[in-house]
């Protein structure tokens, strides 16, 4: 009896951790997946990986290699560039991120911060603000919870569900679905949907920039117009295939530990095949829906891109949100607007004219281009900012609001603006 228990154990952690791999691989990148296999074919000499380039079969786009050799630090530092900052505190700023440990934690507390920097309590929390904001999100933050809840924030979670990661991580290391809809009143299809969520989110979110053994970024597929028709290609890159050694299965030999461990790699590299086709499937149908929805994106640019959200992919692809999150991860597309993360399609909206929704994405990049195209002399309020996309775009935006992605962009007031005579200080 406790024999059949221990076996029943062993089959149930093996059947576990496929489940857990197979979900991980949803999540690699085309560079990514390839070092998996490497991996594995250095432990299962049944595994080889067919050879493939980084080409598309079409041809219509080339693919570009972008170079990733920069530190986490560095990356931070080019952010710098485009960010309104005063003078004063650039280089506590600079300091700030020199500060930040290789995983992307802030390795200093607010204190040590402002006796270090010479700045004050609310120069510290600004500066703070301006770390956090940066890419990837999650960057400076100080505890797990608060890494993740920035993700969450930058991916416009319902309230309850940062509220969930900073008052019971307990409960959702565990998935204690009831616990969480109880103590929240949502559903239990909400509180599964709040875990998924949150275990998309990076715990350590500096590795999303700079892997170690990444030299490049390959894009996993090209979005390209044929006949009139927005379509999509995936890398060959980024799906590999493996053959397996079956003559090894026809082994004459009646070693019967030699026959059990070929059986017990036959059927692991059978399992890796059919992970494999399903995390193609599943790539492929984010990416259909990705372009029959974006297509004014790919002809026009940033401000045509409409508000899209996972769980609307989800249920016209007919599965998990959690599914989506996995497959647009860490990955990127070749379009004709340039190389675009996947993250980018999803954005939250506003009202326009006839019922419509414009993402905030695109109400960003019209307010950038209305204040860029300002007289110096009278530069916009926020007021006449929300007037005129009203008037011109049909967007209806508050002045609040209008004030809040001004800030986001990093773009100063009209009064520091007309003093200052442009965008930056």
């Amino acid at each position: 009896m406790n024999q059949q228990l221990t076996q029943e154990q062993k089959l149930s952690w093996k059947m576990t951790q496929k489940m857990s791999q197979a979900i991980e691989m949803l999540t690699y990148n085309g560079m990514e997946l390839n070092r998996f296999l490497e991996d594995q074919v250095s432990d299962n000499p049944l595994i080889h990986i067919k050879p493939q380039d980084t080409s598309f079969a079409s041809g219509a786009i080339q693919p570009e290699l972008h170079r990733s050799e920069r530190s986490v630090h560095q990356y931070l530092h080019d952010q710098l560039l485009h960010i309104s900052i005063p003078s004063n505190l650039k280089s506590a700023v600079e300091y700030g991120i020199d500060s930040i440990h290789d995983d992307g934690y802030l390795d200093l507390s607010l204190q040590e911060w402002q006796e270090a920097c010479k700045i004050n309590e609310e120069e510290t929390y600004k500066l703070l603000e301006i770390l956090q904001s940066l890419e990837p999100a999650g960057i400076g933050a100080r505890t797990l919870q608060e890494c993740i809840t920035l993700q969450l924030q930058r991916q416009h979670a319902p309230l309850y569900v940062t509220q969930i990661i900073q008052e019971n991580l307990q409960d959702v290391a565990e998935q204690n679905l009831e616990a969480i809809s109880a103590k929240y009143e949502c559903t239990i299809q909400e509180a599964e949907d709040a875990i998924s969520l949150i275990q998309s989110c990076h715990p350590r979110p500096a590795l999303q920039v700079a892997p170690v053994k990444q030299d490049y970024i390959v894009p996993d597929a090209k979005i390209y117009k044929d006949a009139g028709q927005w379509r999509f290609e995936l890398s060959s890159f980024n799906q590999p295939s493996i053959s397996i050694e079956e003559s090894l299965l026809n082994l004459n030999t009646h070693d019967t530990q030699a026959k059990a461990y070929i059986h017990e790699k036959y059927q692991h590299a059978e399992w890796i095949q059919t992970a494999i086709l399903k995390r193609t499937i599943n790539f492929s149908k984010v990416l259909e829906q990705i372009v029959n929805r974006q297509s004014p994106f790919f002809e026009k640019g940033y401000p045509a891109m409409r508000p899209l959200r996972m769980r609307e992919i989800a249920d016209e692809a007919d599965i998990h949100v959690s599914t989506v999150s996995r497959a647009v991860k860490n990955k990127f597309v070749q379009t004709p607007q340039g190389i675009v993360s996947l993250k980018e399609f999803f954005q939250t909206g506003l009202q326009a004219k006839g019922g419509e929704e414009t993402s905030s994405q695109s109400i960003k990049q019209l307010i950038k281009e209305t204040i860029q195209t300002e007289s110096q002399e009278k530069p916009y309020s926020d007021q006449a900012l929300s007037d005129r996309l009203h008037r011109e775009f049909g967007i209806y935006i508050s002045r609040r609001t209008v004030a809040k992605y001004r800030e986001a962009l990093h773009i100063p007031s009209s009064s520091k603006r007309k003093k200052k005579g442009s965008l930056t200080t």
